[in-house]
């Protein structure tokens, strides 16, 4: 194996990637061929694979979820390996299409520029011999390995691994199907994959994943168009490097001396670049891919006969029970689309026929969804103060709010009068391009089924984003993914308006010069902006904390290796509760914790910080000259090793606690004890 850390990962993501396939591109194209969703033998081949990545992610989260739970993770491997046999056969003895002409070696490029960019996004970086750095999105990542760990070590739903009062707690009150995908590929990767580089997988995949929504949503959206799909498709791709005008506010917060831990989108209420999504929440990004397979498959089923529409249905009703599990917030969306899609298909009365399909699709949902919707409700923690999860609001405008201490019903009123400037800025390109759109479109917009869709999609959307956040965590969840399938609707409306300029200048109505050049001015700045931003998701801890910070991390990694390589599963590790988002602990510490923040979800409050303060005395010691009191201490909770850093006051004894006990580790910053039993 590799002595440098950032090749280990590369490595390590480069396994999990091809790995993945198995979860992620065999059972979408088992199940799209025995049931011929989306008339998937008809397809070509390049088609076939891309509807199968698509089915993959809306049904092996919920296929994988229920297997676990209600048998093993053992059954799930063979579920998983009888599913590779199936494709296989396929694969051999299946008269396939041949492939079409096409831009291969484009679409090559392009995937090969996603994954070597978001594989440096997210790798640690290692300087020198003995300098580590790791990206800005760490600060969540610690929280996905953390749980993807538990998955692979205690099954689903996971032990929560950062949570030990005695006992072990199923972890419950979150949306983790997503992981469940990476904890499957952590253990056929075996020692050469970790849950680092099975999420870093992920990503990579999910990326691929909502390219491949895009290309296939235009495909049957625009099925009757003469321009290439393939076209389309990459104006499409090639638009999510596009995102609003954050780089104009954020230079001017910077100047002031604001920090924004290396992340644009952090001056206001965000709507996060497609990129950002990606690197920082791919399962909201995986809810947004299976919640709208649900409504592609409703489309699907339009011209099917009554079996057929209750077949394809049933997948729909799959689609979203996997959505739920992914991201309750993004399904949130799908719900209150889906109630005021039926409403108006009532008034219609040729599409009527749907509604009894639709309703069933809901049924299959939530009756797949029941075990996952139970352990959610009975996990409490309903808030950091126990407050209702969700509450109304105004969404938020950093400029409006800082001239007010505390929220007022002036303030209110401020934030809605100045919601066009607010979605302006997040949205830039796409809030102009969804003008022109309406105005393109406005006299046939019942022409086509899925404009009407989209709208509504939208609006709900607007409407949930802009006055409903959550309150489960300080920052505002539900205000920043609600409006994933928004941005997905504004994007393809984006593809329509700029083929018009670029592909099809001849159609009326046509397009100003001034309108263009507008245009051309927003998609350099929203590039420009999601250029920057990836540049600080990757560097910016290593500008802000210098060498020192890197020396510090490269010993961490060395010590949770130790213990990884070294200590059994089943030992008991903690450190030092009081330090707010440890990462490396997250990032690299695969074992059980009895207290840390990272997976705090569900644990009253009171009740988690009165554990801190009682591990957190064992760190917090001073001028320790035998190990007796260290020693009770970890007996009364259970730890099995401690890991003391260089900023801990434990660690001023050192010398004497090594006279009586020779450290298992030990370097510069790091030391690795036995403790208790």
């Amino acid at each position: 194996m590799f002595s440098n850390f950032t090749l280990q990962d590369v490595f390590g993501v480069f396994l999990a990637f091809s790995l993945f396939p198995f979860v992620i591109i065999f059972p979408g194209y088992v199940f799209g061929w025995f049931f011929n969703l989306f008339e998937f033998r008809s397809r070509f081949l390049f088609t076939r694979f891309t509807i199968s990545l698509l089915l993959s992610v809306a049904i092996s989260p919920i296929l994988y979820y229920l297997t676990i739970s209600w048998f093993s993770p053992t059954i799930a491997l063979i579920v998983t390996l009888l599913v590779a046999l199936v494709f296989a056969v396929l694969m051999l003895y299946e008269k396939l299409p041949s492939f079409q002409d096409g831009p291969w070696r484009a679409l090559l490029l392009v995937i090969f520029g996603w994954m070597v960019l978001s594989t440096f996004s997210l790798v640690d970086l290692q300087l020198g011999d003995h300098e580590l750095y790791f990206s800005v999105m760490s600060y969540d990542h610690t929280t996905r390995v953390s749980i993807i760990d538990a998955m692979t070590r205690t099954g689903v739903p996971p032990i929560n691994p950062s949570y030990y009062p005695g006992h072990y707690v199923k972890l419950t009150f979150l949306y983790f199907f997503w992981y469940i995908l990476g904890s499957i590929v952590d253990c056929m990767g075996g020692s050469l994959v970790n849950a680092r580089t099975a999420l870093f997988a992920s990503i990579l995949w999910c990326g691929l994943a909502l390219m491949a929504t895009i290309s296939f949503y235009l495909r049957l959206r625009n099925g009757h168009d003469q321009t290439p799909i393939w076209r389309r498709a990459f104006i499409g791709i090639a638009s999510l490097a596009i995102t609003g005008l954050d780089i104009l506010p954020s230079v001017v917060f910077l100047r002031t001396g604001d920090r924004m831990i290396g992340d644009l989108e952090h001056w206001n209420e965000q709507i996060t670049a497609w990129a950002g999504s990606l690197l920082w929440v791919p399962h909201h990004v995986a809810g947004l891919i299976a919640g709208f397979v649900g409504v592609m498959l409703v489309h699907s089923a339009c011209d099917k006969s009554r079996a057929g529409q209750f077949a394809t249905l049933a997948f729909s009703g799959v689609a979203f029970a996997s959505a739920l599990g992914l991201s309750v917030w993004v399904t949130f969306v799908f719900v209150l689309f889906w109630a005021a899609w039926m409403s108006s298909l009532y008034f219609q009365k040729e599409n009527r026929t749907l509604l009894p399909s639709m309703t069933f699709a809901g049924v299959v949902a939530i009756l797949l969804a029941g075990p996952f919707l139970f352990g959610l409700w009975s996990g409490g923690g309903g808030g950091e103060t126990g407050a209702f999860p969700v509450a109304l609001t105004v969404r938020s405008f950093r400029m409006a709010d800082v001239f007010f201490e505390e929220p007022s019903l002036w303030m209110y009123l401020i934030r809605l009068i100045l919601l066009p400037i607010n979605y302006f800025f997040e949205l830039g390109f796409f809030a102009f391009a969804a003008i022109i759109w309406l105005k393109m479109n406005k006299t046939h917009l019942r022409k086509n089924p899925y404009y009407f869709a989209e709208i509504l999609l939208l609006g709900a959307s607007f409407c949930i984003g802009t006055f409903i956040r959550s309150t489960v965590i300080d920052n505002n969840d539900l205000g920043w993914r609600a409006w994933l399938p928004g941005q997905f609707v504004l994007l393809i409306w984006g593809v329509d308006v700029l083929e018009r300029i670029f592909v099809s200048p001849q159609k009326k109505p046509t397009i100003s010069p001034a309108t263009k050049y507008n245009l051309v001015v927003l998609i350099a700045l929203g590039f420009s902006t999601t250029v920057l931003d990836i540049f600080l998701l990757r560097f910016a801890d290593q500008i802000a904390l210098g060498s020192e910070s890197g020396y510090r991390i490269f010993s961490a990694r060395q010590a949770y290796t130790f213990i990884d390589q070294t200590q059994p599963k089943e030992v008991i590790i903690q450190y030092n509760p009081h330090e707010a988002i440890n990462r490396p602990s997250g990032l690299y510490g695969m074992r059980q914790s009895v207290i840390s923040d990272r997976t705090a979800y569900g644990v009253p409050l009171d009740q988690y910080e009165d554990e801190v303060d009682a591990v957190g005395k064992i760190f917090e010691m001073e001028n320790v000259q035998h190990w007796a009191s260290i020693d009770a201490l970890c007996k009364v909770h259970g730890i099995n090793l401690i890991v003391i850093v260089e900023t801990d006051p434990l660690w001023e004894s050192l010398d004497a606690l090594k006279r009586e006990r020779a450290p298992l580790y030990l370097d510069n910053y790091y030391a690795v004890f036995a403790c208790g039993n």
